[in-house]
């Protein structure tokens, strides 16, 4: 039996359950879960505006699952989503086959233990470079950055909203594009947002909200209605909290739209775990 917290509870996982039914897993909801043994499968992923944030987790699950098939297992997917699994799996010197828009893995391939060195999580960075962004006279230098194309999608933004970041020594590790960033105070201005930029960019919109809440003209978000099963409903969290600080912020289906202004007033906020989804 597998569970989670309350929050990931609440996630939808038959992203992750029918894929690995179709490959001969049997899974219940509840107390009991059985399983046979795996066949493979040639599995078309759903397609949908944001596959890649809704559906990576179940890709990753099932090129796992086909490191134990009998037989090859295929995945193929509609946009770029993330691919650290296949990278990993390349770094052990399991090669990948060429399939159009997708990946295909052998089963039971002979992996090769190596070191690996992990990058800085791009995520976590996104903080401190909309944090040099926004205040006057800030540079910064952030080292050792993973820039994993798939997950590249805010750097892409705040350099469209105008925002000055610099790549230096850009390199390889563990089959992981890697750099260190500059990144100086930029006056940022209010974009559009959609499209295949948002699955690469999903987790960082929280903060990248912020930073158009201090750009100079209006952010539109569209497109990411993954952030509403998130841990929390993030667009709803956003909306209310910034609105708190005198932010001017319209929360929509699939994202927000966000009216820039030169600062925010100080106030009290409340974490976004108080505002999980019903």
């Amino acid at each position: 039996m597998l569970t989670g917290d309350q929050y990931l509870r609440r996630r939808p996982m038959k992203r992750v359950v029918t894929p690995l039914a179709t490959m001969g897993a049997r899974i219940w909801g509840g107390a009991a879960a059985n399983w046979r043994r795996w066949r493979s499968t040639a599995r078309d992923l759903p397609r949908s505006a944001t596959f890649a944030a809704c559906q990576r987790p179940g890709q990753s699950a099932i090129l796992l699952a086909g490191l134990y098939a009998e037989g090859d297992t295929t995945v193929r997917e509609p946009h770029l989503s993330r691919d650290h699994s296949e990278r990993m799996l390349t770094w052990f010197r399991r090669r990948r086959p060429a399939v159009p828009r997708g990946v295909t893995i052998a089963g039971r391939p002979r992996l090769v233990a190596r070191d690996m060195l992990i990058p800085g999580d791009v995520s976590s960075a996104t903080f401190f470079l909309v944090a040099g962004l926004i205040n006057p006279g800030a540079e910064l230098l952030i080292k050792n950055v993973g820039l994993n194309p798939s997950r590249s999608g805010a750097i892409e933004i705040l350099r469209a909203m105008g925002g000055e970041l610099e790549l230096l020594d850009e390199r390889e590790q563990s089959g992981e594009p890697v750099a260190d960033i500059v990144v100086r105070h930029s006056r940022l201005k209010g974009i559009e947002i959609g499209g295949e930029v948002v699955p690469r960019a999903i987790d960082e919109f929280p903060v990248l909200s912020v930073a158009a809440a201090l750009a100079e003209g209006t952010t539109t978000i569209r497109d990411a209605e993954e952030l509403r099963v998130k841990e929390t409903d993030r667009i709803a969290a956003m909306a209310s909290e910034l609105g708190k600080l005198g932010a001017a912020v319209e929360p929509t289906a699939d994202g927000m739209v966000i009216h820039g202004r030169e600062r925010l007033e100080g106030g009290v906020v409340t974490s976004t775990a108080t505002t999980a989804l019903p």
